[in-house]
């Protein structure tokens, strides 16, 4: 008791030191979809972004020092002297119990390994004191103020002491004797109750992770009730999906919030949650009729084995009181207060990738508040795909491969046959050019052969000319042999019958010879020679007309190949942009069975339109484009005029097929879908 005393004095001791000053909180209407009459001023812009969540227009209370010295108040805050006193003590006694060191100090302390305190027996002393409640003079704690460092955390507005008791870090001023307290976490099984808390993995991890968030309007440092939680993931990365989509390893799971949370996996840094906190019972007499004191909701991570993935997150838990103007619609998982700025699906990065990166069972909404735009009220909100340096794929929801198909199957069929068959075409051609070649050569041997006939021919020819011009002169001699002989008379001379007989003999010879001539002249030769040059050259011709035409065969087998493959392709890009016209589902007839399209997985925007005025609010596909099935495989900003602007996302269970049944329209298997990154922009 002596130790709680020595607390209350120095915390008493450095309360008399600290000079009030104001704090400004301005946001905008309580409606998140309608203005104020006034909506912006100097401490809200209605363009300004969260540092570290560039396309994420959360409002921030940052503290905002007041210029007024603690005798220097406004008129609602003058009070009359013999009142100082008293307010000034209560005051400083509500900061102390507010601020939390009793209840961290009596409360649980399983997650730090120390024993567990029961007992709470400063819990309600804050009720006894009936100015802690006043508006002039409420504690740090009390009115729920947070705080942002030079370093972009947030943290909770309270004295150094206290800061201190709770186990927080001190980073930067709020004020006089006030610190920015930045409040981390990096145990698995324990409770936190109070905001702006940081949740980071221990160093060591098991098969699973909790954290649960305590809501108790009758703790110290939650004097409000609370109704949102809001997650952000400053980093966030665990286990990829299978290849189905589930999140099979590792998942992060949300429970006990009152709306539908998905659970994710993967890669989730800058991404964010609103988690609606389950309302209190019924008042009765004054008093809240409850059975359960408190509500709890839990943050639970589980780790599969077989995981070889570096798991890291640090998500910052954020308690956003009821009432307060800055609160998401309850059906919306994730709120967007800028006029412009960037959005995703859980696991969407901008990587090159060849797994599925879309997660499954997602069914959430996306919303976004109604800004003034040129002082006016935004008329419609235009979205359009992000753009991508590093290879990742901007929109790609449920694509469905070509290979299963139907329509985009039977072309690549005929396309395999017509390749097939410029195949053929080609061998013909080949064989009637190796056809050609032969009957060149064949030509040419008969040419030569015709001409080696008419050599032979002409040398016969010459040799018989030859023979008989020796059998002329035989005979010439002959004759003038048997002249000179009858000129001689009765007794001629020996030697001119000798020469009469010589004579005789070469005329036999020479005619002899003439006739071995004339019979070794055959004109026969060279007709067979040239008739088979003559066939040759037939040939030739075949051969020269049977390559025509095998090219254009080939010409026309190439151009039916052309045809199918780009049939083929265009098939290929109608499955991937299948059911980006928007509607339930498309009949798609090929084999007689009608096909669904973005009935399982899709991205509604309700009155969606593109620049042409072409509507639909149903989109999947690899593009966003509701003209996507008259073949424009290219994305096209989509806008809407309807409010409040919000878009739906949703998947079913599986990247399977889904079997046609009673009920159930068929739809063929996806793979490699990696989800979604739209750039928003309200006009």
């Amino acid at each position: 008791m002596s130790r709680i005393c020595l607390i209350v004095c120095v915390a008493l001791m450095l309360q008399v030191c600290q000079a009030y000053y104001g704090h400004y909180e301005h946001f905008p209407s309580s409606n998140p979809y309608e203005f104020a009459a006034h909506p912006w001023n100097y401490v809200y812009n209605p363009s300004a972004r969260v540092p570290g969540h560039q396309f994420e227009g959360r409002v921030i209370n940052r503290q905002q020092p007041s210029s007024y010295p603690l005798w220097k108040h406004s008129a609602d805050n003058e009070v009359g002297d013999g009142e100082v006193e008293s307010r000034l003590f209560n005051r400083l006694t509500a900061n102390l119990l507010n601020a939390g060191f009793f209840s961290n100090r009596f409360g649980n302390n399983v997650g730090n390994g120390k024993p567990v305190q029961n007992s709470r027996p400063f819990s309600q002393i804050n009720k006894w004191i009936p100015l802690t409640v006043n508006p002039d003079f409420p504690s740090v704690i009390s009115k729920f103020e947070s705080c942002t460092t030079f370093s972009e955390e947030e943290g909770i507005c309270v004295p150094g002491a206290a800061c201190s008791l709770f186990g927080g870090r001190p980073t930067g001023s709020c004020g006089l004797k006030s610190v920015c307290c930045i409040n981390a976490v990096s145990r698995c099984g324990t409770t936190i109750t109070l905001n702006n808390t940081y949740w980071q993995p221990p160093v060591t991890l098991g098969s699973s992770c909790s954290l649960t968030i305590k809501l108790d309007e009758g703790l110290l440092e939650q004097p409000k009730e609370i109704s949102q939680i809001r997650l952000d993931f400053t980093s966030f990365s665990i286990s990829q999906p299978n290849a189905e989509g589930n999140c099979a390893t590792d998942v992060f799971k949300v429970i006990g919030a009152d709306n539908v949370v998905p659970a994710i996996c993967g890669d989730n840094a800058g991404q964010h949650m609103y988690l609606n906190v389950p309302s209190r019972g019924p008042l009765r007499s004054g008093k809240a009729v409850n059975t359960q004191p408190s509500k709890e909701i839990t943050l639970n991570f589980e780790f599969g084995a077989l995981s070889t993935a570096a798991r890291m997150w640090n998500i910052q838990i954020s308690m956003l009181p009821k009432g307060a103007s800055f609160l998401a619609p309850p059906d919306c998982l994730q709120y967007f207060a800028a006029a412009r700025g960037r959005i995703s699906s859980f696991n969407w990065q901008d990587v090159e990738t060849t797994t599925t990166r879309q997660l499954n069972n997602q069914n959430y909404n996306i919303c976004f508040r109604t800004e003034e735009i040129e002082r006016k009220r935004a008329s419609e909100m235009c979205l359009s795909v992000c753009p991508v340096k590093n290879g990742g794929d901007a929109f790609s929801i449920t694509t469905p491969t070509a290979a299963t198909n139907p329509a985009a199957a039977l072309a690549n069929a005929q396309a395999a046959a017509d390749a097939a068959a410029v195949t053929v075409a080609e061998e013909t051609v080949t064989a009637a050019q190796d056809a050609l070649a032969t009957a060149q050569t064949d030509v040419t041997t008969a040419e030569e052969a015709v001409a080696a006939a008419e050599a032979t021919l002409a040398e016969q020819e010459a040799n018989l000319a030859a023979a008989g011009e020796t059998l002329t002169q035989a005979q010439v001699d002959l004759a003038t042999a048997q002249t000179a002989l009858e000129a001689a008379g009765a007794d001629p001379p020996a030697e001119l019958i000798q020469a009469v007989t010589d004579a005789e003999a070469a005329v036999a010879e020479a005619q002899a010879a003439v006739d071995a001539a004339q019979a070794a002249v055959n004109p026969a030769e060279v007709a067979a020679a040239q008739e088979a040059l003559t066939a040759a050259q037939t040939a030739l011709v075949d051969a020269e007309t049977a390559v025509t035409t095998a090219e254009e065969n080939l010409a026309l087998a190439q151009a039916a190949a052309t045809d199918s493959a780009n049939a083929a392709a265009a098939a290929s890009d109608s499955a991937s942009l299948f059911g980006a016209i928007g509607t339930v589902f498309t009949a798609a007839p090929a084999d007689g069975v009608t096909t669904a399209t973005c009935l399982y997985d899709y991205l509604l925007i309700s009155g969606g339109r593109d620049a042409t005025n072409i509507e639909a609010d149903r989109y999947c596909g690899n593009e966003l484009n509701p003209a996507g099935s008259a073949g424009q495989a290219v994305s096209v900003p989509v806008c809407t005029p309807i409010k409040s602007f919000r878009i739906t996302y949703r998947t079913d269970g599986t990247e399977g097929e889904v079997v046609e049944g009673l009920n159930t329209i068929p739809a063929p298997a996806d793979e490699l879908n990696t989800g979604f990154c739209l750039v928003y922009q309200e006009k």
